[in-house]
C-alpha cells in the first residue's frame, strides 16, 4: 500500500516537472531549429535594451540582411540586465579568454548601455574600428549628420570604435493623478524633488547599480556648480583660479545636499532604473528620476484615447545634457562582416526612423512606438517628422540650456557613486527618519530649526577636495591593502553620517 502511494506521488511529481520544463525544451528546440535548419548566418548581440527594441530592430535588420544578401539571419540576443552587469560579465569573459590565449569572447556587437560603459570598454580595448566612418562620411557631417559632440557629450569615439545611434536625456517622471490628489504642483527642476512636499513620495535608483542614475546625480551637481560659476564674484586679493575653485567647492556641496534631500524623500532605492516609471505609473510613488525613453515608454503604455496619460516625463530646466546610446563591434567578433553591417543599418535612414516613428508608418516600427530620438540630424525633416511620435521634440534646434563639462566632475564620477552610497543608501533608514523629524519640528513660520538642519546637511566628509581623496582610494582598490583601506573608510564615514542624522533629530526635538 505504502509503495503504491509512493509510486503515485513520484509519477505526479514527474508529470508536474514535465509540464513545467516542456515549454522551455520546446522553445530551445525551436530556436536551435531556426538557427541551424533555417538560418544561413548568425549575429550575437549583447544589449540592455528591452524586448520592444530587440523585437523591432531584430525584425528590421534580418529583413534588411535577407534583401541585401538573399540569406536568412538569426540574431542571438544576450541580455544580462543593466550596464553594470554587462560590464562585469564582459570583463570576466575577456579575462578568461586571455588565459586561454583567445582574442574574442563569442560576441559580435555591443548595443546600448550608455556612453560611460562604451568609453570604459573602449579604454580596455574591447572594440574594433567601425567601417561606417569611411564608407558613409556624409552621415557624420556637422550640419546634417552626427556631430562629434553635443551639449558637451561625445556622440562617437574619436578613434571610431563606437558611435551613438539615438539620443538620451535624464529627467523626472510623475503621476498626474497622484499629484492632483495630494495637491502638489508638477515638478520642473531637480530642486523641486528635494522639497518637503515630496517626502515619502519619490522612487530613486541605486547609483551603484545604475550608471544612468549616477549620471543624473552628476548633472545635478554640475548644475549647482555652473550656477556658482555664473554668479560668484571675485573677493579682494583672490585670483581667478582661486575664485573658480571656490565656486566648484560651494556648488559641489550644494549639489550633495540636494541629493541628500531627494534621497531622504525617496521611499526606496531600486536596483532597476526601468522599474521607476512603472512604479510611478502604478501610484506606488508620485515621482521619480529616470531616463527619457523609460519615461516616454510608460507614457505611451498608459496613453488614453484622448491622447492623455497619467504618467508624464519632463527634462528638468537647465538640468540635463543630451547624451547618446551607442553601438560597437567587439574585438574578435566571430561574424564581423554582419556586425559592421548592423552598425551601418542603425545609422541609416531605415534604422534611424524606427526609433521615433509611429507603428506602421514608412520605415517605422512594426509593433510598438519606441519613443526615442534619432541621433542623425538629417532625419529631422518635414517628410519624416509627420510620422514621428514626438515631432515637437527637436533636440538640435535652438541653444541648449545645459552644457556638460567633463573637466569639472567626470574624474570624480566613481567617487560620487560611493559618496552617495555612504550618505544616502547605507544610511537610508536613518536619513529618512531624520528628515521626517525635521519636517515635524517646523516652526510656525515653516522654518526648520537651524542647528538641526545644519547637522542634517553636514556633508564635509565628501567635500569637493575630500572626494578627490576618495578617488585616490578607489584607484588603489585593485590591491588587497587598497581595498581594505577603502572598506574601512566607507564603514567609518557611514557611521559618522548615522550619528549626524541621529543628532539632528535630537536637536530638532529639543527645539520643539
Amino acid at each position: 500500500m505504502i509503495k503504491s502511494l509512493y509510486k503515485k506521488e513520484v509519477i505526479v511529481i514527474l508529470a508536474m516537472l514535465l509540464v513545467a520544463v516542456a515549454p522551455l525544451l520546446l522553445q530551445k528546440s525551436e530556436l536551435m531549429s531556426t538557427r541551424d535548419a533555417e538560418s544561413d548566418a548568425k549575429l550575437v548581440v549583447m544589449t540592455p535594451h528591452n524586448e520592444k527594441v530587440r523585437r523591432e530592430f531584430g525584425a528590421a535588420f534580418t529583413a534588411h540582411w535577407k534583401k541585401k544578401t538573399g540569406r536568412d539571419l538569426f540574431i542571438e540576443w544576450r541580455t544580462p540586465c543593466g550596464s553594470s552587469e554587462i560590464s562585469i560579465e564582459v570583463e570576466a569573459k575577456f579575462n578568461r579568454a586571455k588565459e586561454k590565449g583567445e582574442k574574442g569572447i563569442g560576441l559580435d556587437v555591443m548595443f546600448g548601455g550608455g556612453s560611460y560603459l562604451f568609453k570604459k570598454m573602449a579604454a580596455n580595448d574591447r572594440f574594433q574600428k567601425l567601417d561606417v566612418f569611411e564608407s558613409n562620411e556624409a552621415w557624420f557631417d556637422r550640419k546634417k549628420g552626427i556631430r562629434q559632440s553635443f551639449t558637451g557629450e561625445d556622440c562617437y569615439d574619436k578613434e571610431h570604435r563606437w558611435v551613438g545611434v539615438c539620443l538620451s536625456s535624464f529627467g523626472i517622471c510623475y503621476n498626474v493623478d497622484r499629484l492632483e490628489k495630494l495637491g502638489i504642483d508638477a515638478p520642473e527642476t531637480w530642486d523641486d524633488l528635494g522639497d518637503v512636499k515630496f517626502y515619502g513620495h519619490l522612487a530613486i535608483a541605486d547609483p551603484m547599480q545604475n550608471v544612468s542614475m549616477a549620471k543624473a546625480f552628476e548633472l545635478l551637481i554640475q548644475q549647482k556648480i555652473r550656477h556658482e560659476l555664473d554668479t560668484v564674484q571675485r573677493e579682494p586679493g583672490e585670483s581667478r583660479e582661486q575664485m573658480l575653485e571656490r565656486a566648484k567647492s560651494v556648488g559641489w556641496t550644494k549639489g550633495l545636499q540636494l541629493i541628500q534631500k531627494i534621497s531622504a524623500n525617496a521611499r526606496y532605492f531600486t536596483d532597476k532604473a526601468s522599474q521607476i516609471p512603472h512604479n510611478v505609473a502604478q501610484g506606488d510613488a508620485v515621482a521619480g528620476m529616470c531616463v527619457d525613453f523609460h519615461g516616454r515608454t510608460f507614457n505611451e503604455k498608459f496613453k488614453k484615447e484622448d491622447g492623455t496619460s497619467r504618467l508624464q516625463w519632463i527634462a528638468p530646466k537647465a538640468g540635463t545634457s543630451t547624451s547618446v546610446d551607442p553601438v560597437a563591434v567587439m574585438i574578435g567578433a566571430p561574424n564581423e562582416a554582419i556586425a559592421q553591417e548592423f552598425v551601418k543599418f542603425l545609422i541609416s535612414d531605415e534604422g534611424q526612423l524606427i526609433w521615433n516613428s509611429k507603428p506602421g508608418s514608412p520605415n517605422g516600427p512594426q509593433y510598438a512606438a519606441l519613443r526615442r530620438l534619432p541621433v542623425r540630424q538629417g532625419v529631422y525633416t518635414p517628410e519624416h517628422l509627420k510620422y514621428f511620435t514626438d515631432p515637437e521634440v527637436m533636440p538640435y534646434e535652438g541653444k541648449p540650456d545645459f552644457i556638460y563639462e567633463p573637466g569639472i566632475t567626470a574624474e570624480l564620477f566613481q567617487a560620487l557613486r560611493h559618496a552617495v552610497k555612504v550618505m544616502c543608501i547605507d544610511t537610508h533608514d536613518e536619513l529618512r527618519e531624520a528628515r521626517g523629524t525635521l519636517i515635524a519640528s517646523r516652526r510656525d513660520d515653516g522654518s526648520i530649526p537651524p542647528k538641526a538642519l545644519w547637522n542634517f546637511s553636514e556633508v564635509r566628509l565628501f567635500s569637493y577636495k575630500k572626494t578627490f581623496e576618495l578617488k585616490r582610494l578607489l584607484d588603489k582598490k585593485s590591491n588587497k591593502e587598497g581595498a581594505m583601506m577603502l572598506l574601512e573608510k566607507m564603514n567609518r564615514d557611514s557611521a559618522q553620517f548615522r550619528r549626524s542624522y541621529e543628532d539632528s533629530q535630537k536637536l530638532a526635538r529639543q527645539d520643539r
